[in-house]
């Protein structure tokens, strides 16, 4: 077996598969069919298809979800047994859903690659031999999607090649052009709007940003990351009006306007409200959905004596949550992991005295940490009208222990606390506040912003604050640049807006550098790749050692 091959197989065991394997397929019904890559490729496939007849073969192409959007056929019975196959319209082929193929392993290692019959990892697509080759971006090196032939033959024609080779060529070459007509559809769309010098208007690209005076006066750098977040989920054409809070406190009705063909491109019309009551100081947290419906559930709570549980994940805020739940009243707080340090029975003991004692808010932290043998006597605690307020805090209820999800169900009150990654659209007032509370007068820069937003934050706030602090000591200005952040924080503006796929990769290959001291030859064997692969991804997602 061809080394290629052979790490093919082996990343496609990892994914879970087996030979005799039958994926689920999940065909996405709702193609963008002016996609840029659909753009770029469509002329190509026009003639592709011409090319193919009589040949036995068909085309397929794939974006770079490894999800296919294409397909040409030389007759039907070829498109009987792709179809057979389950190679349709809006399928994921990608390694870890049906393994070594001609599109999804070219994904895999950024370069063409021949699939002969026996080689597919699956027994189903072992009638079939194909060639597949990446379309990589001109300017920006990312793989745009990948072009296949496939047909039912012992082994593949050498000629597939060159052939898709050129063709891919043709089509990474219309990328690059459309990139340049992106921006000008952008322009054009920007500048139909932007004399109305009463509005503040911006149009936000992939690599482009106007505005208008208006605008310029009006937008802060913190308010450019929350306009972007408004079209993450809008289709071209489409346009979404939402109330924000702008990083000054004001209030303001913005229309976006997603621009087709320009890959996720837009146009903003900011209209301040009047504001009738005193303005939010800067720096306050905005309220998404979800944490205002944990403020209303905590301010309800208050004056009542109820037991509650405030869930979240390690750093959300729960602590914070429990001393506004008490208010003004008494409260003492014990956490379940000192139980490790202190002993079961001495905690036990303070528990109880507690319990007893005059206290008015009993606080247990980390609910999930206690033992079955303390757990009747909290239901106890929690059953009775006697002795202080109870309020439990946890991780997530749907990682509790069976024993535990039955105290907390004793709670007739429940708070749920975010985590931040969730928070994405107020991001950028969390990390000015918290910057606020350390040095006041210092900002952040929306490249910053940018590279903040694109982590997962499993410390939530409180890693947060730690790398604002770190950041804080390192600045020579009083504006915060990625430069201030901690070398793993730094993630290039270009990285937020890749896939996720690209971006679990990403952080796969940070992970394997480190784990190795930085030496790629061993990342790249444990990657299961070669040096040279590693070297081109690393280029490709702006990782840098």
């Amino acid at each position: 077996m061809r080394p290629e091959i052979a790490l093919s197989w082996k990343r496609s065991a990892l994914s879970g598969l087996e030979p005799s394997s039958t994926p689920d397929a999940d065909p996405c019904s709702d193609l963008d069919g002016s996609s840029r890559l659909l753009q770029a490729a469509r002329p190509i496939l026009t003639e592709m298809e011409a090319q193919i007849q009589g040949t036995g073969f068909c085309v397929l192409l794939a974006d770079r979800d490894c999800r296919i959007v294409a397909r040409l056929f030389d007759g039907a019975r070829v498109e009987r047994m792709i179809d057979a196959a389950g190679a349709v319209l809006g399928t994921r082929f990608g390694e870890d859903c049906v393994g070594t193929t001609a599109l999804g392993t070219p994904l895999e290692i950024r370069r063409g690659v021949v699939i002969h019959r026996d080689e597919h990892y699956l027994e189903r697509f072992k009638d079939f031999s194909c060639y597949g080759h990446p379309i990589v971006h001109p300017a920006t090196r990312r793989v745009e999607g990948i072009l296949d032939m496939t047909g039912i033959a012992a082994r593949a024609n050498p000629l597939f090649a060159p052939f898709l080779a050129r063709a891919a060529s043709d089509i990474e070459r219309r990328l690059l052009e459309g990139s340049r007509v992106s921006q000008q559809r952008l322009v054009d769309a920007f500048q139909r709007i932007s004399p109305q010098n009463q509005l503040a208007v911006t149009a936000i690209g992939e690599d482009i940003h106007l505005s208008n005076r208006v605008a310029l006066d009006l937008l802060q750098v913190a308010d450019h990351a929350t306009l972007r977040s408004m079209v993450a989920d809008l289709r071209p054409d489409q346009s979404k009006t939402a109330r924000i809070r702008l990083s000054s406190g004001e209030a303001a009705l913005v229309q976006a306007d997603y621009v087709a063909g320009t890959e996720g491109g837009a146009v903003f019309v900011v209209r301040p409200e009047h504001r009738t009551t005193t303005p939010i100081r800067r720096g306050r947290l905005a309220s998404s959905s979800v944490l205002q419906r944990s403020r209303s559930e905590l301010a309800r709570l208050r004056d009542t004596r109820e037991p509650v549980v405030i869930s979240g994940e390690p750093g959300t805020g729960r602590t914070t949550a429990i001393r506004d739940l008490a208010g003004d009243k008494s409260l003492v707080c014990m956490d379940a992991a000192g139980i490790a340090l202190d002993g079961t029975q001495r905690w036990l003991d303070r528990l109880v005295t507690l319990a007893s004692g005059s206290v008015d808010v009993l606080g247990i932290e980390e609910v999930q940490l206690l033992p079955e043998s303390m757990q009747p006597l909290l239901a106890k605690m929690l059953e009775s009208e006697a002795g202080p307020r109870i309020v439990l805090t946890s991780t997530p209820l749907d990682s509790v222990p069976p024993s535990v999800a039955g105290l907390v169900g004793r709670c007739s009150g429940q708070v749920v606390l975010p985590p931040l990654r969730q928070r994405s659209r107020e991001f950028a007032d969390i990390a000015q506040a918290i910057l606020d509370s350390l040095e006041p007068g210092l900002r952040l820069t929306a490249s910053t912003i940018e590279a903040l937003v694109a982590r997962e934050w499993p410390g939530n706030l409180a890693e947060l604050s730690v790398v604002l602090r770190t950041a804080v000591r390192r600045r020579t200005s009083a504006n915060i640049t990625v430069s201030d952040l901690p070398e793993s924080y730094r993630t290039p503006p270009r990285v937020t807006r890749l896939a996720g796929r690209e971006r679990a990769e990403r952080q796969a290959i940070i992970d394997a550098l480190q784990e190795c001291g930085g030496n790629k030859v061993h990342a790249a064997n444990a990657l299961g790749i070669s040096r040279s692969t590693l070297y081109t991804r690393m280029r490709a997602l702006d990782i840098t050692g």
